[in-house]
């Protein structure tokens, strides 16, 4: 088949964090020809195939996907771009959308979910609050009227795509009941599970055997949504209770923003390092010599980080958000807190650093299961299987 993988957001390529090289490398893999299609304002140079609309035109151009040959589009939509699904799907190119979610849209079927990311996680400004709350109070009411433009825009992408990809189970079930809630439930079926694909140096790398100690945090720091301040009162809680032992175990914290917060936790607990941004090859050299990953996100979709750590035979600790309750499917690949909470997060450290101690956590196994799943060429098959059903 000829797979055209959609980028319509006009960042260049090299800037996002979504990996398209592994996307274009995996379908090859499978025996398909495929390429990048993106305006030419998005195209940088990067080292794909790209294919763009001629004299500077955007992808809403219906004569460019008659032309082209597509058999199949992968577009990243976030639940969005439903004239773009449609327009592609006109020209005779099936769909798989890929929503990046965790599934807990539309305030009728879950509200306290919207109010966390619209209201509480964002400005601190409490005029700002009450504006936002009282705008979602009046869309609240719209939804239930099944009146509410993002509700009808959300189900109309889904009716658009073949195929909606989410990056959990968890996130599945979610996402359906909302369907089911919005008078969409015949578009249930049309919803399957696959994380993101992975940069290959964590599918790659041949590290999987040193010893392993502490525990590693990734995120964009300055980013409300990443709750930094929860991971520093957990941190200083875990260490506070620690014996000396667990005293000396590593923490390394990269990614940008709250250097003074952790600057401060580094003063008064030397192991617990904030290295800022890094390379993809330093990190998995970070995630080799690490027992977890620990997150402390008020919420996340299905987060490149979680796969990354788990492919390199880590697993993940967290707060108690969709995508790590079912990735650390009971705790066979980790654990999270029951709350988004200091102390229940520093809990569950505790206890996977014991589970890591007693022997009950083998890196090898774990890496075997998740390359599979988060390899460009593993996520491929799983949407090219849900597409053909």
């Amino acid at each position: 088949m000829r797979v055209a993988v959609v980028w319509n957001y006009g960042t260049p390529l090299r800037q996002c964090s979504f990996r398209f090289e592994e996307y274009i490398h995996g379908l090859e893999a499978l025996g398909h020809e495929a390429f990048v299609a993106c305006p030419e304002s998005s195209n940088d140079g990067f080292p794909v195939p790209i294919v763009s609309p001629p004299g500077g035109g955007g992808l809403e151009d219906a004569g460019f996907w008659r032309g082209l040959g597509a058999d199949v589009a992968i577009v990243p939509s976030f639940h969005q771009m439903s004239d773009l699904l449609e327009l592609i799907r006109g020209a005779g190119v099936r769909t798989i959308a890929m929503g990046d979610s965790d599934g807990q849209m539309g305030l009728r079927a879950f509200p306290l979910a919207t109010l966390r990311r619209k209201v509480f996680s964002g400005s601190p400004d409490r005029g700002h609050q009450v504006r936002q709350l009282r705008f979602l109070a009046r869309r609240y009411l719209l939804s239930f009227r099944r009146t509410d433009p993002q509700d009808a825009e959300f189900v109309r992408s889904a009716g658009e795509s073949d195929v909606l990809i989410l990056g959990c189970e968890e996130a599945k079930a979610h996402f359906r009941r909302f369907l089911r809630t919005a008078g969409a439930a015949d578009l249930q079926g049309r919803v399957h599970v696959s994380p993101l694909a992975i940069h290959r140096v964590y599918v790659d790398s041949p590290d999987l055997g040193r010893e392993r100690r502490g525990m590693v945090a990734i995120g964009r720091w300055d980013d409300p949504q990443k709750n930094a301040p929860l991971l520093a009162r957990a941190l200083a809680r875990y260490f506070g209770r620690a014996g000396s032992e667990a005293r000396g175990e590593p923490v390394s914290i990269f990614g940008p923003g709250a250097e003074s917060l952790f600057g401060e936790l580094n003063r008064r607990f030397p192991n617990v390092e904030h290295h800022g941004p890094q390379y993809p090859e330093v990190l998995a050299a970070a995630l080799a010599g690490s027992r977890f990953i620990v997150f402390s996100s008020r919420w996340e979709g299905a987060p490149h980080a979680g796969c990354e750590a788990l492919s390199m035979g880590a697993t993940v600790v967290g707060t108690p958000i969709p995508s790590l309750r079912s990735w650390s499917e009971g705790g066979a690949y980790g654990r999270v807190a029951s709350a988004h909470r200091a102390g229940p997060l520093a809990a569950a450290m505790a206890e996977e650093q014991a589970a890591w101690r007693r022997g009950e956590r083998h890196p090898a196994s774990i890496a075997a299961v998740w390359r599979q799943r988060s390899s460009g060429r593993g996520v491929c098959q799983t949407m090219l299987e849900a597409l053909a059903q």
